[in-house]
């Protein structure tokens, strides 16, 4: 509930002031209509001091409200994950600094609160051991709630893309009939990056348990690469793959390589060739690839009277391909 729904169910019992006049008796001269207008003028003004006096009075009661640590409670799967180094960059900030946006909760039975967003920075002031935490109090439901939870983290830049996607399957479950696109424009994204985001659902079950502890660990791009392989039949070297990532022995582009079928090589054009010994030695290695025969010989002595015999051996061919023998 807003302020001003809160200022309006605070004052709905108050009526304007009315200056009351007998319907004969009413001013008729410039004097008198004068005074009647500075009247009503005085009147409509200190209605509306006070009515911003109750505006001041609630925004007060909302902006500085301060609610003990003991009586706020975390929903499981709400909070957003940091890494290490993200959660002692927060500690020491708050630890050096006033909080400057209040937690958001929920009220629950009385004195009691439920988390909506701030989760993190709860956390930070528990480790530090302060009593207090400034919150905002909002009347909403829960299914309501955990939608305000996800969009609020939504807006964090570094929301890692698993996280993005477990919160979108919240959304389908809690309203299956919304389309990706109708998700899309409720969250404020586009379309292709709905789709994108959910190609995690393809990866195996294995791969999401390891994932909900890292979920850092792989982005919407390669997961979709993964996903692609896995319904190919690679299951297993996608699992292994994800769990060679969370070691940190591959990066996600490696990572999409090690769970991709081995690329087979190309057959040799080259025949093998055939060896022409004296003795044990070797004489001549001899290869032809299509059009092309070569020869090597162990010295360049016998490959120059070798080239001589072959010239008369070529040009005797020609000669009886002219005459029309075979």
């Amino acid at each position: 509930m807003s302020i001003y729904d809160k200022l309006g169910a605070k004052t709905a019992g108050i009526k304007a002031r009315t200056v009351e006049r007998v319907a004969d008796k009413s001013p008729r001269t410039a004097p008198a209509m004068f005074l009647d207008a500075a009247q009503r003028m005085d009147a409509a003004e200190q209605k509306v001091e006070e009515l911003e006096a109750k505006l001041r009075t609630a925004e007060a009661q909302i902006t500085s409200l301060e609610l003990p640590l003991d009586q706020l409670h975390e929903v499981p799967g709400r909070r957003r994950q940091l890494s290490d180094d993200e959660f002692a960059e927060l500690r020491k900030n708050l630890k050096q600094n006033e909080l400057v946006t209040p937690i958001v909760v929920r009220r629950l039975a009385e004195g009691e609160y439920e988390i909506i967003s701030g989760n993190n920075r709860v956390a930070v002031y528990r480790e530090l051991e302060r009593a207090t935490i400034p919150a905002v109090v909002r009347d909403t439901e829960a299914e309501q709630a955990d939608l305000h939870a996800f969009y609020a983290n939504l807006l964090q830049p570094n929301l890692p893309d698993y996280e993005k996607y477990l919160g979108f399957c919240m959304i389908q479950r809690q309203r299956p009939g919304l389309s990706h696109e109708q998700i899309a424009d409720m969250a404020g994204v586009s379309r292709s990056q709905i789709t994108k985001l959910m190609a995690f659902a393809g990866l195996p079950e294995a791969a999401h348990d390891r994932l909900r502890v890292h979920v850092h660990a792989l982005g919407a791009n390669a997961a979709q690469e993964l996903a692609q392989l896995a319904r190919q039949g690679r299951e297993e070297q996608v699992i292994e793959a994800i769990v060679k990532l969370i070691a940190g022995e591959v990066d996600q582009i490696r990572a999409v390589k090690f769970a991709s079928p081995p690329m087979e090589r190309p057959r040799s054009s080259k025949p093998d060739p055939t060896t022409i010994k004296v003795g044990k030695a070797v004489y001549c290695a001899m290869r032809r690839a299509d059009k092309v025969l070569r020869l090597e010989f162990k010295s360049a002595e016998e490959a120059q009277v070798i080239e001589s015999a072959i010239a008369e051996v070529l040009w005797s061919r020609a000669e009886h391909l002219k005459s029309g023998k075979s």
